[in-house]
Formats: structure tokens, C-alpha cells, sequence
């Protein structure tokens, strides 16, 4: 994967160790991801976040390993801004879901 991508692949694949249950639990991932994205923008449309929703970000941060998405939910724990930061928390989790994709794709 390239260098600028929101996921650790060496975390994540040190963290499952076998490669077919990976894809497995990746592409549930992904079946999963228009629900997630769907609360996410259903909590820009309300202009707030609940603890839910954040928990849940968090979880599936931690989950796929990615640096990037745990930066935003930890940003949006003490926002002030948080339909901006929940447009752009949307856009990274989107990013991940993306490069889940075409790691699967690939393999």
C-alpha cells in the first residue's frame, strides 16, 4: 500500500496473522460501511455527535488499524466544530473503506 494511506497494513495483517480471515473480516467491513457512513452523515445533518457514534468510529478505527480515522474521532471528542469535523471524519472513514476495496480487489 502506499505511503499515504489511512490504514497501518502492517499492523493490521501482524494483528489477524492469516490472510484469508483478513479478507473475510475486510469485506465485512466494507458490507458494513454505507450503515456506518449513513450515521455519520445522519449526525452531520443533526449538527451533533452522540457517544454512540463515536464509539463506534473509534471501535472500527482501532479495528482496521488506521492512524488517520482515530485522529478525527479523537477530534471530534472535543470539537467545537462538529458538523466540519464530522464532514471530515466521513471523508477519511470513506478513504479507508476505499482503500479496503482495492486491497481486495488486489487480492
Amino acid at each position: 500500500m502506499n505511503q499515504q494511506s489511512p490504514i497501518d497494513w502492517f499492523k493490521l495483517k501482524a494483528q489477524f496473522g492469516n490472510e484469508q480471515l483478513l479478507k473475510v473480516w475486510l469485506a465485512d467491513v466494507v458490507n458494513g460501511s454505507e450503515q456506518e457512513a449513513q450515521q455519520i452523515r445522519q449526525a452531520i445533518e443533526d449538527g451533533k455527535v452522540n457517544s454512540g457514534l463515536l464509539q463506534q468510529l473509534q471501535g472500527i478505527a482501532a479495528l482496521v488499524c488506521s492512524p488517520a480515522l482515530s485522529t478525527w474521532v479523537k477530534q471530534l471528542k472535543q470539537s467545537e466544530q462538529p458538523q466540519a469535523d464530522l464532514e471530515k471524519c466521513l471523508t477519511c472513514y470513506l478513504e479507508v473503506v476505499t482503500e479496503i476495496t482495492h486491497y481486495l480487489k488486489q487480492h
